[in-house]
């Protein structure tokens, strides 16, 4: 990847595109080795024929189901980039369908609608208002007028509020090691990802990119953690183009395993654990962070599923937002194969998979545990109810209603809100 620096996220967006669409040669490669492409409609098409269509709409050329399946039936998984003779990325090629699409007037799923941040009925937000008062939040919401200059600021990101849980269990770990640090959840700031690559607006990405670093740099950090891997990819991939950080970025299990050391554990546990290698995780060089520390837990087991020393299985997390459909079929074969490892839990540090394994969890044996909260228990320190997998047992609307009301209520939100989003959430009958 060049090191050259752009003025704009559109310009660095325009120069890769473009370099891409001439130096593609339409093998089909990239569409041989996606995981999605077996399970759409065009499946049984020529993958030369479909890079074809591609390249000939990203010159201009005709719009057509098999370019629109290509954007939108994506789950960010990368493997395409893995088998493009070119070294081209294919994910990029996908990223400018979606913002050439927008352009000629096409409407994004659905279901984009709800990650957007700002807006009131956002799946996080209210994810987050079911499980948590206001003032149960450890966090600032915004940037102060007059902040403090801060060792550290934690940034939470956008959809890891809907798995308070798992913040708050960190949070002790950081406090337990006396680490100086503020905490700044996203919504308001935003790393710009739910607009571009998913959503394929790149000036409203770039835009959220600039006032997110703003805001970051109000603290004079001398280091950001990030708790979304998502914001880590935007940082480690994108920012550094058309950015200048004077602060150092590191992904959470990264600063904690640079500070093993102050990691106290003083109760074992028993469990066994598979680690699962999330796509964004792999694409990020996270894998090993993330397995040292769980290594490092006494009495963990690791065990690893059928497919971790070769092509690791899709969540379908990034699919169940572009394509629910094709985005559940990931998530179900995924949950087979964790069955089969017979692990206690499941581990993972990306919130759209651990968002992606409730349904299944439901169904089944495993339950989803955070990094962080894994340690936190090791720790001696305190459990944090899930709320989410409480919720997800529900049989009705009116049990999660019920059970949440006194939390929504304070976020003010209505019930008749909750009774429009609740049922497509939690995949329940009205």
């Amino acid at each position: 990847m060049s090191e050259q620096k752009y003025s704009s996220l559109k310009e660095y967006y325009d120069g890769i595109v473009r370099q891409a669409v001439e130096e593609c040669i339409l093998c089909g490669e990239c569409v041989s080795n996606c995981l999605t492409f077996p399970l759409t409609p065009i499946k049984d098409n020529a993958p030369e024929d479909i890079m074809e269509k591609v390249i000939d709409f990203l010159k201009g050329g005709a719009f057509s189901e098999e370019v629109y399946l290509r954007g939108f039936s994506c789950a960010g998984c990368g493997y395409c980039s893995d088998s493009c003779p070119q070294g081209i990325d294919p994910l990029l090629l996908h990223e400018a369908i979606k913002i050439e699409l927008l352009k000629r007037g096409e409407k994004p799923p659905e279901a984009m609608n709800l990650v957007i941040p700002g807006q009131r009925m956002n799946l996080y937000e209210i994810l987050s208002a079911l499980q948590m008062k206001p003032s149960e939040m450890r966090w600032l919401k915004r940037v102060p007028s007059q902040p403090k200059r801060t060792e550290n600021v934690v940034f939470l990101g956008c959809s890891p509020p809907a798995l308070p849980d798992k913040i708050f269990a960190l949070l002790d770990v950081l406090e337990t090691m006396g680490v100086d640090f503020v905490t700044l959840a996203g919504g308001e700031l935003c790393c710009g990802t739910s607009f571009c690559p998913a959503g394929g607006k790149v000036g409203e990405s770039e835009g959220k990119a600039r006032e997110l670093i703003a805001g970051l740099k109000a603290f004079s950090p001398e280091r950001v953690i990030l708790f979304c891997v998502g914001c880590y990819r935007q940082f480690a991939e994108f920012f550094p183009h058309f950015l200048e950080l004077d602060f150092d970025v590191q992904f959470y299990t990264q600063f904690l395993i640079e500070n093993l050391e102050k990691l106290n554990f003083t109760k074992p546990l028993q469990k066994t654990v598979t680690l699962y290698k999330s796509c964004m995780t792999r694409r990020t060089d996270l894998t090993d962070s993330n397995k040292k520390l769980l290594e490092a837990i006494p009495g963990l087991k690791l065990v690893e599923t059928g497919h971790d020393k070769e092509q690791t299985l899709c969540c379908g997390g990034l699919a169940n937002m572009t394509n629910p459909p094709l985005g559940q079929q990931l998530g179900h074969i995924l949950a087979e194969e964790i069955l089969k490892t017979g692990a206690d839990y499941i581990a993972n540090t990306c919130s759209f998979c651990q968002l992606a394994f409730y349904p299944y969890a439901k169904q089944h044996s495993f339950h989803v545990k955070g990094i962080a909260t894994l340690i936190n228990e090791a720790m001696g320190g305190r459990e944090y109810e899930d709320k989410l997998k409480t919720y997800w047992s529900c049989e009705s609307v009116d049990e999660i209603i019920e059970k949440s009301r006194g939390n929504f209520e304070s976020n003010k939100y209505t019930v008749e809100e909750m009774r429009h989003i609740l049922p497509m959430l939690f995949h329940l009958s009205g």
